[in-house]
């Protein structure tokens, strides 16, 4: 055993210093690239992380504030709204952007108010429709097709009446306002099929 340890050279203070040195500074080193590393992995992931977040919010599942209730007459007339939210494409925010425009209808039942909600795009090719109001019907500019005010087809090239849109009155600061859940749908088909 004297033999053995005869033979083994232990560290000087020395080495076992720059050894430590050089422990402390892969340690700290490391250290330090992680917040970098992980403030760029959170950057990365971001939009998953907005998505995820979207979901899981009652607003945020399509619903876009249009009008206050006082602002559509319980007349029955349609009336088209144009719809502003703000829109998120990955890292980019844009706020305020239009992103489509709906006709509503307010129905009178009571003390409950009910809200007709349809899409003013044309199931037919996409056109944006309009209200006539001497013939009481929405009517497309592009190829002829007409639906009525609760947006059934009456006549056209078109495959399918107007889409329907969820509507709901919101009550916010004591003031009922309309929100509405924005979905496009595929034209030309007679199914309605959710875009994107």
């Amino acid at each position: 055993m004297l033999k053995f340890l005869s033979w083994t050279r232990w560290p000087s203070s020395q080495e076992r210093r720059s050894f430590l040195a050089r422990f402390a500074t892969i340690v700290l080193g490391g250290i330090a690239a992680l917040f970098p590393f992980a403030a760029g992995w959170s950057v990365l992931f971001d939009p998953l992380r907005r998505r995820r977040d979207a979901n899981g919010e009652a607003n945020a599942a399509g619903f876009v504030r249009v009008c206050p209730l006082d602002a559509l007459p319980a007349d029955g007339v349609p009336r088209a709204f144009v719809l502003s939210t703000d829109v998120t494409d990955a890292w980019t925010r844009v706020p305020n952007q239009r992103v489509g425009m709906v006709f509503l209808r307010h129905v009178a039942e009571g003390s409950n108010p009910r809200i007709l909600a349809l899409s003013a795009e044309c199931p037919h090719l996409g056109c944006a429709v309009t209200f006539a109001a001497a013939e009481n019907r929405f009517e497309c500019p592009c190829h002829a097709s007409a639906f009525g005010v609760d947006g059934r087809e009456i006549i056209g090239p078109s495959l399918r009446g107007l889409d329907p849109l969820p509507a709901k009155v919101v009550t916010q600061n004591g003031q009922q306002e309309v929100w509405v859940a924005y979905q496009r749908y595929r034209t030309g088909v007679a199914e309605r099929i959710p875009v994107g």
